[in-house]
Formats: structure tokens, sequence, C-alpha cells
């Protein structure tokens, strides 16, 4: 290849200004993200039945959904999620379907199923769902201090929402907070008593007296006129003008004769608050693949044009805006990039002594990262915190290739020869090295292919990052760095030569060059006697390991938390609205000046909001906290300090705390905690049985917090008993019993044909219900004066106390499914101990548990932990896999078993660096460490190459001929002892720099003192760790491997021979 580019000086040239230039319009054309896209295919299901309770809406509703879906092509797995009249499912389907093909496979299933859905339930919503962006990209607020609530929530349903709906890349589906406006007719159950009328009469009246049905057409003369009739009305009060019968005496009776209409608001279920005060809030989600920091600004963009189709008053504000996170962490990643640059070319020069050839080595580096950005753009890729973490990780690997060239290209010039002589034959000696260290840092990537999970996801990103950045590398060292050094570099005048610091560093290489020489001597003499104290390394190594934790990703601190409220099952909105207010003044003064926003959402809406809420009733509550970007105390501290002072403060409140974020809520499927003991089962008394005994073990774990069973079974009901024989003896039945009583509590989808009113002015429709004033049903005596009536009971009308018993009772707040078994989960949060050690711990003490469980249920761990240990699995297999495949990489280039053997053996040595710099550094081991091992394979590899290489190059007269550049003076085949420290020597200098150059780019990023570095610091850590390690051990222990493998089939020369010391 060298040869090729000294022919065509210019076309390589020309060819490194194009990737410059493209490269830099790819960086202007490449979405930016905080991870990696997700190629998750999920699809959500929402059906509605307003008042059904749980029970219903599971056996109804979501069982029959789920069994029918679930034949859909691909499908991998199904949640549900039951509460008070929704039905929630989630279909996710494998990697390989499409989301749109999922999308309409899904429609297709429940749309044909719908006609065996109870009747008035609510056509059921299909909707991709991304599983990775549970989390808001931000919050859009709307306030005014002239407008109510109800006024709110139809401006940001009806036109805020629809506009945002238009942005690019963005999904606005809820609105939260506020009151929705209902049509209500309130009827008096005395009066309806005394005109022997049912409510559900009412609903029959409203059903026929305003509708929406086309007229038709009709041709007169020579026009054709459309026919439209009043059927609809056009002011509310005209509504109480509806005559509901015609008496035996004639006379009709109005629906104002027993009521009145109200534009008035359904029972409100769902209260948001902002900073204290009530207000809607309409989070934004994106859509899979969109560009977060587009989106974000495409929302800002389009403020003004909503701003100019709403009241003045409204107030429109962006909060807990996610893009800025992700920016901060992607500067912050480039900061990290630019420092390990700057030290790296600090390295070099010191060095190499000459700041040509630093130079050289500098002007290389950004343009194998123009061909990273490059890749990315033609993958389409994101620029993402793994994208930029393997560029960072890159930057100490570009300069190997291009030090060793530059090294090799160093020594000829000091041995006389011209430049561009020089630039030739010392690339070309070192072509073959050059090429297997590029080659096994790529190929240590070859077994992201078998990971799964969410893993499968993460790595690809990183691995494509790296080879890329090497791949530009290889190209650029071979072609480009020695036609530069050719022109730049030139022959060392004698008597001149470094002057001051870099003259004292060059004094110093040389020193710890003769020192290194001295040891090496010794160390082959005392061959065994250094594995033997390698293998006590490495049994350290091994004992210390257990002392290191592990968790499946690195805790980052996004500067924002949430609070999980639970108070006791069916507690009113109202008394659950006071308590977040007490609990967000606690918040407000534990974490003061470093507060920016809070924002509360109360219970939960019959609609699609249920959808994007852990809500499941109006006991239920979550507060977000924002805190300053710059925050001086760590959120963690703010949450471990609000732990112990809710709990002491609140008793009998639940608590949970999440401070995962984005990135968390992606990496979890938006699980609240990272450890969740899943029960499945059939019976809901024996699975709370179960998750009590589970629960009340996990508690007592040393570091597990937040103990709860998601699923709570204790909402407090009113069980009607209906007496179907008494019924049936005043023409009753079920049906007519069920359809009174529901009228008048929740009337709005009891028929088939659901009931609504359009608004002339505005075109928006609302709902109509019949129902009782509040104060007509305030205990369960009142529900049992509910009239009841049917058309086969005549003008009778009796009282539900006379058709059935009334009784309260309990049922579950929400019931769960997974893969259609009903399921519990009992999750646990950490603090002060790694996740892995706490779950560990857990799974050990609920083995009783799990031994007597009854036939038909299971116990089992799930989410992160699930996740953690899957891809521990995938990767520790990865490892083997990637040593392998570099052993087998390495054996055709060397036309050699024996020697690759030789130069993998380095991988014990890098191992035990990694596990001490964990263990003293307290990182705990997760897949980004463990990524890190396998990259610090491929690192170390490269430096065991050079060595074999040149030592074997030494032995064989046939692969490198005595001259009198290697010190060689007399023809004959140099001793196997010498041969060794010849080569050992020749090779410590590019090992050094190139160890050294590798410690310096990464140190900013072992650090972590960026927002966001978090996620890499434990991948900088193993390497650095490995690479130290290496440094240290290779320099020795190969070269020992290497001279026990040959003594024994290596003769002693019969000429004599020469040998001098590298350092001369």
């Amino acid at each position: 290849m060298v040869d090729f580019a000294f022919r065509n000086k210019h076309l390589i040239i020309v060819i490194a200004l194009l990737v410059a230039i493209l490269g830099i319009v790819s960086v202007s054309r490449l979405p930016v993200d905080i991870l990696p896209v997700f190629k998750s295919p999920a699809i959500e299901i929402l059906t509605v039945y307003q008042g059904m309770p749980p029970e219903m809406v599971e056996k109804d509703i979501s069982t029959r959904l789920e069994r029918f879906t679930s034949l859909a092509d691909g499908i991998s797995a199904q949640e549900s999620k039951s509460i008070t009249g929704v039905s929630i499912i989630k279909d996710y389907f494998q990697s390989s379907v499409s989301p749109d093909a999922a999308l309409a496979s899904v429609s297709t299933l429940v749309n044909s199923d719908m006609s065996h859905l109870p009747p008035g339930t609510l056509p059921p919503i299909v909707l991709p769902f991304d599983p990775t962006a549970s989390i808001p990209l931000a919050l859009l607020t709307v306030s005014s201090d002239s407008l109510n609530e109800q006024q709110l929530y139809d401006i940001s349903q009806y036109t805020i929402r629809t506009i945002l709906q238009t942005v690019d890349g963005v999904t606005a589906p809820a609105v939260y907070g506020g009151k929705i406006r209902q049509i209500l007719i309130y009827v008096d159950p005395t009066k309806l008593q005394n005109y022997n009328i049912s409510q559900t009469d009412v609903m029959k009246a409203l059903q026929k007296n305003n509708v929406m049905i086309p007229t038709g057409d009709i041709n007169i003369g020579p026009f054709d006129y459309n026919v439209e009739a009043n059927a609809m009305f056009n002011q509310i009060s005209e509504f109480n003008d509806i005559v509901l019968k015609v008496d035996s005496t004639g006379n009709p009776i109005y629906l104002k004769d027993v009521g009145y209409a109200k534009d008035g608001a359904q029972i409100q279920t769902n209260i948001a608050r902002v900073n204290g005060r009530n207000q809607v809030y309409i989070p934004i989600y994106r859509r899979n693949g969109s560009n977060i920091i587009a989106d974000v600004n495409g929302v800002r963009g389009i403020i003004p044009t909503i701003e100019g189709q709403i009241p003045s008053s409204i107030k429109l504000n962006t909060i807990f805006d996610q893009s800025v996170y992700v920016k901060h962490s992607v500067a912050g990643l480039l900061r990290e990039g630019l420092t390990g640059i700057g030290l790296l070319c600090l390295v070099l020069l010191f060095f190499l002594g000459d700041y040509r050839s630093a130079l050289i080595v500098a002007i290389s580096i950004p343009l194998a990262l123009m061909v990273v950005f490059l890749g990315l753009n033609f993958t389409d890729n994101t620029i993402n915190s793994m994208t930029l973490g393997g560029m960072a990780l890159s930057i100490g690997l570009l300069v190997d290739t291009a030090i060793v060239v530059l090294e090799n290209i160093d020594k000829h010039l000091h041995h006389g020869q011209l430049p561009e002589q020089a630039a030739i034959l010392g690339t070309k000696e070192v072509t073959m090295p050059v090429i297997i260290t590029a080659l096994t840092i790529v190929i240590v990537f070859f077994p992201i292919v078998f990971l799964t999970g969410i893993a499968r996801f993460l790595f690809p990103a990183l691995a494509l990052a790296v080879s890329f950045a090497m791949g530009g590398s290889l190209f650029f060292s071979l072609t480009l760095v020695p036609i530069m050094s050719a022109a730049m570099l030139k022959n060392p005048v004698k008597g001149v030569g470094h002057k001051g610091i870099l003259s004292a560093f060059q004094k110093l290489l040389n020193r710890l060059l003769h020192g290194y020489e001295q040891l090496l001597t010794k160390a082959l003499k005392y061959a065994w006697w250094v594995i033997g104290g390698v293998i006590l390394l490495f049994m350290s190594a091994l004992f210390l390991v257990k002392g290191i934790g592990t968790e499946f990703f690195p805790q980052m601190d996004v500067g924002q938390f949430t609070v999980y409220v639970h108070l006791d099952p069916g507690t009113r909105i109202e008394l659950t609205q006071q308590k977040i207010g007490e609990i967000e003044n606690e918040i407000k003064a534990e974490t003061g000046k470093e507060l920016v926003s809070i924002v509360s959402n109360i219970g939960v809406q019959p609609n699609i909001d249920a959808a994007y809420t852990p809500n499941s009733g109006t006991q239920d509550a979550f507060i977000d906290v924002q805190l300053k970007d710059e925050h001086e105390t760590p959120t963690k501290i703010f949450v471990s300090r609000l732990r112990t002072k809710l709990n002491n403060d609140f008793p009998g409140v639940g608590f949970a705390f999440d401070m995962s974020g984005i990135v968390g809520a992606a990496l979890n499927n938006g699980a609240p905690s990272p450890i969740d003991i899943q029960i499945t089962g059939t019976d809901f008394t024996k699975l709370n049985k179960l998750a009590v005994r589970v629960r009340d073990i996990a508690r007592q774990v040393p570091g597990a917090r937040d103990v709860r069973i998601d699923e709570r079974i204790s909402h407090p009901e009113i069980n009607i008993n209906m007496n179907r024989t008494k019924a049936a003896l005043v023409g009753l039945s079920a049906e007519d019993i069920i359809k009174n009583v529901e009228s008048a509590l929740n009337s709005s989808s009891t028929f088939n044909s659901l009931l609504y009113w359009v608004d002339p002015v505005s075109g928006n429709d609302y709902f109509l219900g019949v129902t009782y004033p509040q104060y007509k049903l305030d205990d369960p005596a009142a529900l049992a004066n509910v009239p009841m009536r049917s058309e086969n009971a005549g003008n009778k009308v009796v009282l539900l106390k006379d058709v059935a018993d009334i009784s309260i009772g309990s049922e579950p707040i929400e019931i769960k499914h997974v893969n259609v078994q009903r399921t519990m989960d009992i999750y646990t949060n950490v603090e002060g101990r790694d996740i892995g050690s706490v779950a560990a711990e857990i799974e050990k003490n609920i083995k009783p548990v799990k031994d007597s469980i009854p036939v038909g249920y299971t116990i089992a761990s799930k989410g992160e932990i699930k996740s953690m240990n899957d891809a521990f699995s995938s990767l520790g297999f990865g490892l083997i896999l990637a040593i392998l495949m570099v052993y087998l990489i390495i054996v055709p280039l060397l036309r050699s078993f024996k020697l690759p053997l030789i130069i993998i053996m380095v991988v014990p040595l890098g191992l035990i660096g990694v596990v001490f710099m964990l263990f003293f550094s307290h990182t705990f081991l997760n897949i980004q460490s463990f990524m890190g091992i396998i990259m610090m394979v491929g690192i170390t590899v490269s430096y065991s190459t050079l060595l074999v290489d040149k030592m074997s190059a030494n032995l064989s007269k046939q692969e490198h001929k005595p001259s009198v550049l290697e010190g060689i003076i007399e023809d004959g085949k140099m001793p196997l002892e010498e041969a060794v420290r010849r080569g050992a020597s020749n090779r410590f200098r590019p090992i050094l720099m190139s160890a050294t150059v590798a410690i310096f780019s990464l140190a900013p990023m072992a650090f972590g003192n960026e927002i966001g570095g978090e996620a890499n610091v434990p991948l900088a850590r193993a390497i650095i760790g490995g690479v130290s390690a290496a440094l240290v051990l290779s320099l020795f222990v190969v070269p020992v491997i290497f001279y026990l493998f040959n003594k024994r089939t290596h003769s002693a020369p019969s000429v004599p021979f020469k040998y001098e010391s590298a350092s001369n």
C-alpha cells in the first residue's frame, strides 16, 4: 500500500481532503441523541369503558384482546394493565419485524374483535409504542390567571395539542390536569319516581332527540338542495325542553320537570400541579429514531404559532427539557475527547522529541474521526453517548498504528537513509504488525452479534465508531503518514539534538530502556519465578473479583428524580391533592435553591392519558423534581434525605423514588425500580400471599429500599347482589338493573351509540351524561334508592333495594398480565450497595418461598436484573469468543499456531489490571466495564504482537536477514536469549508510547467530571487498568513465555554473534 501511496501522492491527499470535508458535512447532518436508536417494535392498545371495574376490564376486554392480538406474526411478549375503566395492552415484537407491519397486524386483529367487546366500549386506540421512550422530552405547561381549569383543558386538548402533533419527530397524545367539559343532565331521583320515569328513560330521550344523521339532498328545479334539520341542539338550554313522555292526561313531561341541563365537567379524576399551582401540562414524547435536540427545538419554534391561536392570557412554558441534558452530555464527551487529544499530543511531543512528528500524528487523528462521522451517516446512526464514547476511546488507539510507523521511519532516518526511502522501508517493515493491531481491535467486537436484550442495541454503535476509526487510522497510517514523513522529517544532524525539557525526557527514556534491558535479563534468568509471580497476581485478582459490585449500567446523575406516592386505596382525589401539597412543601424545603421545577400528577383520566402515567387511581400520584444543571448536591443525596424524611413525616403513605432519568428509563423499559421480582399465577389471593412473603423478606436485606408490591387488591367497592327472581317478578332483567344504575352514576358510555353534543361555535364534541347530583349519592343507602324501570315492567318503578342487596367489599386497584397470566411485581430500589449483590441476596433468601410455591405459580427476577444477567452471560461468552477470534485471525497472518498462542497470553495480564483498577477505584462491573475488558483484549494483544513479531523475526534468518540496521555484524542465526532481548528492547519505546498515549487520552473520561460522563467511566477505567497491567507485565512476561516456548527447539548458532543495545 505504501508503494501505491507514493506513486499516487496527489490522490491520497485528495482523499484526505474529501474525508475532511464530507466528515464535517456529516457532523452537521447527523441526529443527536443520548443513546443509540433501539429497534424494539411494540404496539399499545388502549380501550376505555368508563366506570367498568378492573376485574371486568380484565375479563371482558384485556384478556380477549390479548388472546386475539397474540396471533400477530413475530410477537415476542405481551403485557397488560387493567384499571377502572381502562385496558392497556402492550404487544412486543421481534426486532426483525417492521414497526409499520406490527401496527397494521395488530390494528387488523383488534378491528376484527371489536364486535365481541362489551356494548358501550369505546373503539380501541392502537398506537406504536416505544418502550425506551417512556420519559417525555419535555413538558409544556399551560397556565392562565383568568381562565379556569376546564377552559385550560379544552384549549390544550383541541388547539395546543393538535398543533404540537404537526412538529416532526414528536407526539403529544395526552393532556394532564384541568377538568374535562361534559354536558350533564342532573336528575332528581324523587321527581323521577313521582313521574314514573327512570334515568334510563332520560338517556333514551336524549338519544332520540339529539342526533347527527344526514338528511340527504333533493333536486328541485334547476338546483340540487342539501337538506338539513335541527336534529342536534345548538344551545345547552334547549335540552331542558326535551319531552321525556306524555302522561295519561296528554300533558308532556319535560326534562326540566325532573332535572336540568348544565354545561359542566366530568368528575375530576386527574389533577396536575406545576410549582404548587393547579395547571394543565402536555407531555411531549419523541418518535423512534428522531433527533432529541431538533425535536425540542421544533416544539419551541412552534410555540409562537400556538400563542397566535389561543387567548393572550395563557402562558406557555417548556420545563423538564431533556435536550438540555443531552446537549450537556454530548458537549461533555466532546470536551473529554478534546482534552484527551491535547494530552495525547503532549505525550507524543515528549516521546517523539520532534514537533513535526507529533504534528503528523495529530493530523491523522481528526481525519480518522471524520471517517467515523462518514460511516455513522451512511449507516443511519446517531451521534450519541455510545458513538462519542467509542470515538473518545479510539483516540488513544488511533495513534498506535501511526506511532509504530513513525518510530520505525525514525530509526531508518537515524541510520542515514533518505527521508523518502526511510518512509517506504520503515512502513513496509511494520505493515503486518500494524494490520494485526487494527484487526485485533476490530475483531474483538464481532461477538456483539450474539448479544441479546437492550445490550444488542447499545454496543453495535460503539463498535461501529471504533471500527470506522481504526479503518481510517490504518489507511492513513500506511499512506498519508509516510508521505508526510518523507516531506516533513529530516535526517538528524550529528551534534545537534533535542534541547531543554525534550532532551531531558529523551535521556529519561534511554535510562528507562537501559533499566528495562537489565531487568529483562534477570527475568529471563529466573523465567519460572516470573511465571509463578504472575500466577500469584492472577489468583489475587480472582480473589478480589468477589469484592467488585455489579450493576447493569452506571448510575447517572441527570439532575432530576421522581417520587411515587401511594395513599390508602380509594382515597378521594381531593384528599390526595391535599397530601401532595404537603409533600411538595417538604421537597421544596429540602432542595432549596437548587430546585428548578416541581410537577405533580395526581390520579388518572379514563382515556388515552392512562397509557402514559403510572397512576392507577385517585389515591396515586407521582412528583417530578428538576434540579439546576450545575447542582452542587448530588441527586442521590437529596433522594436519600427525602426518603428518610417523608417516610417519617407521613406514616401510612407509600413512597418510592426513581432517579434513573431518560437513560435509565430507556434501558429498563420504563420500569420504576431496578429489581423486579415477578410472581405469576391465577388466583389473586394466593398471588398476594406470595407477594407479601417475598416483600417482607426483601425488606430485611441491607441496602434494599422502597420495597413494595405494585399491584394492590384492597380498593373499596360496593357490591350489588341482584336477586334475579325478585327482579323477574317486577319485569326487570339483570341488564335493566345494570343500565339504570350505570346511567345514574356514569352514563356517557352506557348504550351502544354514544351520547355527545357538538358545540356549534368551536366544532368540538363533548359527551352527554345523565347523573344524580353529587349530594344525592353521599352514602350507600342513596344508591339503594335508585329507581329501576324497564319497558317490560310497564309503568311500575321499583327501587334498587327491592331487587338487590348492597354490601361493602374490596377489589384490586389494577390487574396486570404478562403473556395473559396474572402477575404481581415486587419492586425494590437500592441504596448504599450495588444492585447485583442486593438482588443476589434477595434471590437467596426467597429460595424457600420458591421451593414451596404452588403448582401453576412462578417467581422470577425480571427488569434490570434479568437484563444484567443476560448481558453478562452474553458478554462473558463474547469475551471468550473475542480471544478465540483474535487467535484465529493472527494464525494465517503469522503462519504459525504457536506464535499467536504466545501473543494472547497477554490477556490474563490485562485482566489482572482491570480487576485491581475496578476494585480499588470502587467501580462496579457493568456492561460498560465488561465492554472495556473486551476492548482491552484487542489493545493489549497489539503490544504482544509487536514483541512476538520482532523476536520471531530475529530468530528467523529467512524472515529477517542480518543487517547493520539491526546491530548484526556477522552473518549467522541470532541466539535465542539475545533475539528475545533485542526484540523486546526494540519494541520497548513504541509499546511504552502506545500505552501512555492510551492511558492519558482516556484519563479525562475515567474521571467522569462532565455531565453525563458517568456512563463511560467504567469503560475507561477498565481499559486503563488493563493497559497499565499489560504494559508492565507484557514487557517481561511475553518475552519470558517466548523464551520458554523456544528454549527446547532453538539450537545454538555455530557462528559468533555480536549484540548491540537498542539504546545505543
